[in-house]
């Protein structure tokens, strides 16, 4: 039992490890100066943290077939309303959190009503979604968004401690949740046969909301993150607020390939912080952020590839075992 937690603790950590290392070794030799500075890590906690957010909303309803395209839009509409509001009525950073998050559960419930209500697909829904909240945070505080610049008391959350804080509570209810509810049992039968699932009594519908609602309070989560970094953030259009999650489908395939050595919430976040370092890195090298980009897309499409074909490897090692089976069986039989 030891052994085999030992294995999936190691695997789990792995992926960021390694090119934590790599880049260690690489800035090195090439004179690019130290790696792993105290500047570094702040920047890792903040990008991991951000994308990690960003990653677990958009996790939480793909893994069940719907993608959504909302997701920029939902966090910049919950940071403008919950941010003006709490700037408006003095609030500090607890307030500004607790306002904007749960800004962000009515965007999300209004979401997932629309989904379950219309019968598109989601898609569908979640692009017109988007188009809908890009032009109401336009319409809002007369398009000037939110800013907190000077308003240091508010911005804590994307340096130490409030960004580890705040990614330690998230990860610790997500894991109860996914793994130890009847919520996370009912999204995963959902998610491995809907049919099986909702005829054996589970209510898709109910379960679809939640995934919304909790996708709607991760986003205003990264939203606070996202102006704590920056201390503004301005309405986007023309679909312009899909920017924002890009960022988070390099996490989300790294944590699919190492979450069955740990929970899914833990294995996306491993993922958000290999990213991070990955960025980090290249940033420490010079590399152009165009780049950083093409670098980050060969990423992205080697562990699309490697999730295609993971069900091979799994078929070669149990050709494997069969064989030494047969063989030894065959030598049983000889003697």
């Amino acid at each position: 039992m030891a052994k085999k937690i030992g294995k999936n603790i190691i695997m789990t950590i792995m992926i960021p490890v390694i090119m934590f290392v790599f880049f260690y070794a690489l800035c090195a030799v090439t004179g690019k100066g130290p790696f792993g500075t105290a500047a570094d890590f702040q920047y890792i906690l903040y990008t991991s943290v951000y994308s990690g957010l960003f990653a677990l909303a958009l996790g939480i309803n793909i893994t069940s077939g719907r993608f959504d395209f909302s997701l920029g839009a939902t966090m910049i509409l919950a940071i403008i309303i919950g941010g003006n509001f709490a700037k408006n009525h003095h609030m500090g950073a607890a307030g500004l959190l607790i306002v904007t998050v749960l800004v962000g559960m009515i965007i999300g419930l209004a979401s997932g009503i629309i989904y379950v209500s219309l019968k598109l697909p989601p898609m569908v829904s979640s692009l017109g979604l988007a188009i809908v909240y890009e032009a109401i945070a336009f319409m809002l505080n007369r398009a000037k968004g939110i800013k907190l610049v000077g308003k240091s008391h508010m911005l804590v959350f994307a340096k130490m401690p409030g960004a580890l804080i705040l990614i330690i509570v998230v990860l610790a209810v997500l894991v109860i949740l996914w793994d130890h509810s009847k919520f996370g049992y009912n999204r995963a039968a959902l998610a491995s046969g809907q049919k099986i699932a909702t005829d054996v009594g589970i209510n898709e519908k109910k379960n679809a909301l939640i995934c919304y609602i909790i996708a709607g309070a991760l986003l205003g989560l990264a939203g606070v993150v996202y102006i704590s970094k920056f201390g503004s953030v301005s309405p986007e259009t023309g679909l312009g607020s899909s920017t924002y999650f890009m960022t988070a489908f390099l996490p989300f395939f790294i944590g699919g390939a190492i979450a069955k050595y740990s929970s899914h919430p833990i294995g996306i976040y491993m993922g958000a912080i290999s990213q991070a370092i990955l960025v980090s890195g290249l940033a420490k090298l010079g590399a152009s952020s165009s780049v950083q980009t093409v670098i980050n897309g060969i990423v992205v499409m080697a562990f699309l590839i490697y999730t295609a074909n993971s069900y091979k490897f799994v078929e070669v090692k149990m050709f494997k075992e069969k064989l030494e089976q047969a063989k030894q069986t065959r030598q049983q039989t000889a003697k």
